[in-house]
């Protein structure tokens, strides 16, 4: 009998699928997974309709908490920036009771952080003496995006955690490439690789994942023409660049350079808000909150090529034949230098 008992804090459908991942093989592939708690971060609308088949077949129960602007918001910028250790915890215990009756077994437990950015900060400063694992967040997690000056000014006046795992609290960081990570990473680093993995899951544990995230949405993919698949993401969401008709042009300009003998297959990140059947009505268009990698799941699905702008995610499903990174041409449409920073980065890789 497996008695561990694990606490799972997800932000994407990327970390959530990585956690599943996680739980499966910590339980030595079996069915037996111990006790395991997930907390979600309210940033994905919608995957709160996951929660029942998350609760019936991984986790004992399930919580949504809120996310880092709401705490910012009603802690103030003073409480939040400069006595965050000190006001948080009461604060969020008050506003989400199940924190403070699920403490006994957060601390009992192993707890496995998805990015370690201030949204975690209850569990970072909860755990802080008896360590955390913190699972990848996709490119972010292979660049050190902070600078001398930020380490010094979190660590030591605000004891705020750093991004990205680099806090001596981070015992572990669980990712896809260890040897990519940044040298001050390496020590820590623990392989947790997705391509890797599906060929150790059972028949059952790959049908039970796919269709938990599918959520009864039948996949119309034509078996009989070549397919391309495109990544979009959240860029006029997260004001990269200036608006949603920007972005549309991005991708119209993308999708204009396909040839037409294949069938186009758009697969929207979870927090986008556009919806892309009303601008690309030949293209087949995924759920939101179907994890692009399920597709390694099941055996007859391949594509000719694959197109994003800066997407790790595209890496992560082996059934492509050409991979191709069009951020690049787009530089000048991206507000954010640390997109750029990171798209310069991908091309150079």
């Amino acid at each position: 009998m497996n008695n561990k008992k694990r606490t799972y804090v997800a932000t994407t459908i990327y970390h959530l699928y990585l956690s599943i991942l996680h739980l499966i093989k910590d339980a030595n592939y079996t069915e037996t997974y111990g006790e395991n708690l997930l907390f979600l971060i309210e940033t994905t609308p919608g995957i709160e309709v996951l929660i029942p088949a998350l609760k019936q077949h991984f986790f004992k129960e399930v919580h949504i908490l809120s996310k880092k602007k709401t705490h910012k918001k009603e802690l103030g910028k003073f409480n939040y920036g400069l006595r965050r250790k000190s006001t948080l915890i009461p604060y969020l215990e008050k506003k989400h009771p199940c924190l403070a009756n699920e403490k006994a077994f957060i601390l009992a437990s192993d707890v496995y952080l998805c990015e370690t950015d201030s949204s975690k900060s209850y569990f970072y400063y909860l755990c802080a003496n008896k360590g955390m694992s913190m699972i990848e967040d996709g490119a972010r997690t292979y660049i050190k995006n902070h600078s001398k000056i930020e380490y010094l000014y979190k660590t030591f006046l605000t004891n705020t955690p750093l991004a990205g795992g680099y806090n001596k609290e981070i015992s572990a960081v669980l990712a896809q490439y260890p040897d990519k990570l940044p040298a001050e990473l390496k020590q820590k680093a623990v392989e947790l690789n997705i391509n890797k993995e599906l060929p150790l899951l059972k028949e059952e544990h790959k049908n039970l994942i796919f269709n938990l995230f599918l959520f009864n949405t039948p996949l119309n993919i034509s078996h009989d023409k070549k397919k391309v698949l495109v990544l979009t993401q959240p860029i006029s969401e997260d004001n990269i660049v200036a608006s949603e008709a920007v972005k549309i042009k991005i991708y119209k300009d993308l999708i204009d350079r396909i040839p037409k003998e294949y069938q186009i297959i758009i697969k929207t990140h979870p927090r986008e808000k556009t919806d892309y059947s009303l601008h690309f009505n030949t293209a087949l268009v995924l759920p939101k909150l179907f994890p692009i990698e399920l597709l390694d799941l099941k055996d007859n699905f391949e594509f000719e090529k694959g197109y994003t702008l800066f997407s790790t995610a595209l890496e992560n499903l082996k059934r492509i034949k050409e991979r191709h990174y069009m951020g690049i041409d787009y530089l000048d449409y991206f507000a954010s230098k640390a997109i750029k920073k990171l798209i310069l980065h991908t091309n150079k890789s």
